[in-house]
């Protein structure tokens, strides 16, 4: 397939976004989270009152960079909380039937509850308390399950390619996949743009780590896939984060000595194949890929065949053309240094927002969600992704910024004033009025002068794994400034860009309303919109 078919792949998709109408389907299975019974399972650390402090190595390490994703285990819920998160009531028969089989805890991100399409594993080469293998993450019991009880040492330098270092230094690898039919009931068409960007805020959760390494937004699937034991069209890998490990524990054996499951695999080793358990929790999956829009299906199945092809080199961006404006460009206040790792257990969607944003929150927000500020290398690579979208502010209510709109120029760390259309009404077709007070609404935009009808099925996922990413640095930052922030889906994205007054080509993605939390402000009760429209 030519990269210009390709394109109409992302095209013909796109419009059938556009053209979506009439209530979301209801007559299929609940989701439910995947597991693996019957494989050996091994219970990650769980901080707590009395509990000793998680370490930088072995088992702790790996709970540490995988607590970020559930708020908190099963155990630890009330049936009332429950009942709360879920939207199920406790009182009736419905409670005890259904929600032992439903795992429906709100996640702190934008599509919550079982609809969270994406799935955690670990390529992991040993380590005194937890010995190489290939691990699915159970996020509701907060456990790793063995999928293969091999050293994957080969199969990750074939996934992000032969390891660089010389001094003996080892690496083990997440792998970040992808469930995209898992909300196709909810949002039908858009589910599957959504999953995507939903991936991308692990992915940015997972890398303001330190501990984390190199990211790979491209790898191959069919490896990948192979490994982990998955169907490419109900479960495919979108990314693949580096773990680099001090010293590779699993050292060779003497001469002689005949290589034993842990022996690390040397050059040219095949990798281990032996087939994974089966799992549970795909139904829904396959009920829903069934009835599935055939535009999305078409993009996911380009997708993931697109390693046929030469991997193109995406351009960077060309600067970038604004409308001119008379104003100064507004620089702004220094950066606060936050801890974006310790945001995240009380990041949250709001579900009200209040006046009295201040620009120093504004300007940290933007910081570090437009790459001015990385916490860790592995975020600096990823700002510096041809892909990597810019940020737009429509201001409405911010101390100290008078209203308009402006892009954030994360080099200089300013806003630029841009004279967009004076168009009337809310940039928004579909948020309460409850969320209208917003300071600001920044909108994360697809730029460098490319429509994302222009880019292949590939380029197109790996951009809203970056919107994704954004996403969640803006809300953790927000968390860590004492801010509210709401993402929100379903937009005008000609309305929106004439606002803005943005250069052709450049397309609104997603928009975050930002401003001072309510009382309400933790909770997680509203969900991402049924997606943008373009005509």
């Amino acid at each position: 397939m030519t990269p210009e078919a390709q394109s109409d792949v992302v095209a013909r998709y796109l419009d059938a976004v556009d053209a979506q109408t009439g209530a979301a389907p209801t007559s299929y299975l609940p989701p439910q989270s995947k597991r693996y019974p019957g494989s050996p399972r091994t219970s990650l650390p769980w901080p707590g009152p009395g509990a000793p402090p998680l370490t930088d190595t072995g088992l702790d390490r790996i709970s540490t960079l995988l607590l970020g994703y559930g708020p908190r285990r099963v155990e630890m819920l009330t049936q009332a909380g429950m009942s709360a998160l879920t939207g199920t009531p406790f009182s009736g028969p419905a409670f005890t039937r259904v929600l032992p089989a439903w795992f429906t805890l709100r996640w702190t991100v934008p599509s919550g509850g079982a609809y969270y399409p994406g799935e955690i594993y670990l390529a992991w080469t040993g380590s005194g308390d937890l010995p190489s293998g290939v691990y699915h993450y159970d996020h509701v019991h907060h456990c790793l399950e063995l999928l293969r009880d091999t050293n994957p040492a080969a199969d990750v330098d074939r996934l992000l390619g032969p390891a660089t270092a010389t001094d003996g230094a080892g690496r083990s690898a997440l792998l970040l996949a992808c469930r995209p039919w898992k909300n196709g009931s909810k949002y039908r068409a858009f589910g599957y743009q959504l999953a995507t960007v939903d991936v991308g805020v692990l992915l940015g959760q997972l890398l303001t780590w330190p501990q984390t390494g190199t990211a790979d937004l491209a790898p191959d699937p069919r490896a990948a896939d192979d490994l982990l034991g998955l169907d490419g069209m109900l479960e495919t890998v979108y990314a693949v984060i580096e773990i680099p490990t001090a010293a590779t524990p699993d050292t060779p054996p003497e001469a002689g000595t005949p290589p034993g499951p842990d022996t690390p695999p040397g050059p040219g080793t095949p990798p281990c194949r032996t087939a994974p358990p089966e799992p549970v929790g795909l139904t829904h999956d396959r009920l829903v890929l069934a009835d599935a829009d055939p535009h999305a299906v078409a993009l996911h199945r380009a997708a993931w065949a697109e390693t046929d092809m030469p991997r193109r080199a995406v351009p960077p961006p060309a600067p970038q053309a604004m409308t001119p404006s008379d104003a100064a460009p507004v620089h702004l206040p220094e950066v606060a240094a936050l801890d974006l790792t310790g945001a995240a257990a009380g990041r949250a969607s709001a579900c009200d927002l209040a006046p009295g944003l201040r620009l120093a929150q504004l300007a940290d927000v933007l910081a570090y969600a437009g790459g001015h500020r990385p916490t860790t290398a592995a975020l600096d690579e990823l700002a510096r992704h041809p892909l990597y979208p810019t940020l737009w502010c429509l201001v409405g209510q911010v101390d100290g910024l008078p209203p308009g709109a402006y892009r954030y120029d994360p080099r200089h760390h300013l806003l630029r004033p841009s004279t967009g259309a004076d168009r009337p009404g809310p940039p928004t077709t579909v948020v309460a009025h409850r969320m209208a007070t917003a300071g600001v609404s920044i909108v994360v935009v697809a730029g460098g002068g490319r429509p994302m009808t222009g880019l292949t099925p590939a380029e197109f996922r790996r951009l809203h794994l970056l919107t994704g990413t954004v996403v969640q640095l803006a809300a953790l930052t927000a968390q860590a400034v004492g801010a509210a922030i709401r993402p929100i889906g379903g937009f005008s994205a000609p309305d929106i860009a004439a606002r803005l007054g943005l250069p052709g080509g450049d397309t609104p993605v997603l928009q975050l309303l930002l401003g001072a939390p309510t009382s309400r402000a933790g909770l997680l009760a509203v969900a991402l919109t049924e997606g943008t429209t373009n005509g």
